[in-house]
């Protein structure tokens, strides 16, 4: 059994090139709408649970051969669609949608910075409740103002941030200007990070996290 495998949307533009080849070496589709491109594979469906991690790779590097070019919204990894049909029908149906979010994020990247607590510093004195909720709230506080001391050196670099926090610690997610990556790092690296913290920095990727609500919908009820 096959299905269309959904990668990415863009904006049409005649210096875009696409890869020839996407998962399973499968030849890469373009479907048009207007101005929307889609990518998309026909592919043996389902995938084999094995071979995920590698599917996974030949997934996004179809995504960010487009992206290192031009913005993109990235489907999920599993978003299938039965046929070219339905996939043409989903995109004819949510095109206003996909090229205003293509227009208002084409000059932009996504940078991201995870604080979390350092490696063997997390609350272990146990011998009360109080005591480890103590902690527990000293080191969040900590997390907490790393994210506002780097948001603070970030200024006017970040056009929006996103903050989700976790069990972990804190993933932030910023809006940079595309050719402003290596900046953004040089600006993170200078804050010092306490002892009781670490940090990663990763990026540029998709404006995933900024897409519109109206998008983010629509695009988990086109798959399958």
């Amino acid at each position: 059994m096959s299905r269309v495998l959904a990668y990415c949307a863009f904006q049409y533009g005649p210096q875009i090139s696409v890869p020839s080849m996407g998962v399973k070496s499968a030849p890469v589709h373009v479907a048009a709408c207007a101005a929307l491109r889609l990518l998309w594979s026909e592919v043996e469906w389902p995938f084999n649970p094995a071979d995920m991690q590698k599917n996974a790779v030949e997934f996004h590097g179809v995504i960010h051969h487009v992206f290192n070019q031009t913005a993109v919204i990235p489907f999920r990894l599993l978003s299938v669609f039965e046929d070219e049909t339905a996939l043409n029908a989903f995109a004819a149906e949510h095109q206003e949608r996909f090229l205003g979010d293509l227009e208002r994020l084409k000059h932009f990247v996504q940078m991201e910075f995870v604080v979390y607590p350092a490696p063997g510093r997390k609350p272990e004195d146990k011998s009360s409740g109080t005591a480890y909720l103590e902690q527990k709230a000293g080191l969040l506080r900590t997390i907490e103002q790393q994210v506002q001391d780097v948001r603070a050196i970030l200024g006017e670099m970040s056009h929006q941030v996103v903050v989700r926090e976790a069990r972990s610690g804190h993933r932030v997610f910023v809006l940079v200007e595309r050719g402003r990556e290596e900046a953004f790092r040089a600006a993170v690296k200078g804050i010092a990070v306490p002892e009781a913290l670490s940090r990663r920095t990763s990026g540029p990727w998709p404006a995933a996290e900024f897409l519109s609500e109206s998008l983010k919908t629509p695009q988990i009820a086109g798959a399958r």
